[in-house]
């Protein structure tokens, strides 16, 4: 009884929780790059820093790598490439921008990982 009771505990849990994690897998409806995770500090310099509408994603992965599934995306533009940095536009309102090496801004370290951001200029 108490194993049931536990497992219709998580399957409930696991249902409330589903809506959070469509969110985390698109950003302004585009998608996040496959195993990126948030850069709070990142994220928190778009909002307060730059006062735009926008979360920043990482990776250890290539900006080649980050480039080539973001060139597969359907609706995004690409506006330019280079082999440190990129950023693509999908229509007149999201921008996505991929680079590394990056700064953090809050320690100001040189970052070696790949930072991928997504504003929203509406």
């Amino acid at each position: 009884m108490r194993t049931k009771l536990l497992a219709c505990s998580f399957l409930i849990l696991a249902v409330a929780c589903m809506p959070c994690f469509a969110l985390a897998a698109e950003q302004f409806g585009v998608d996040v790059y496959p195993g990126a995770k948030e850069h709070p500090g990142a994220t928190q310099f778009l909002k307060e820093g730059l006062g735009v509408q926008g979360t920043a994603f990482h990776t250890s992965d290539s900006v080649a790598a980050v480039v080539e599934f973001y060139r597969a995306q359907n609706g995004l533009r690409e506006v330019i490439v280079s082999d440190e940095s990129a950023m693509f536009r999908k229509g007149d309102e999201v921008d996505v921008t991929v680079q590394s090496p990056w700064m953090d801004m809050q320690s100001g370290a040189l970052m070696q990982d790949c930072l991928i951001s997504f504003v929203n200029r509406k």
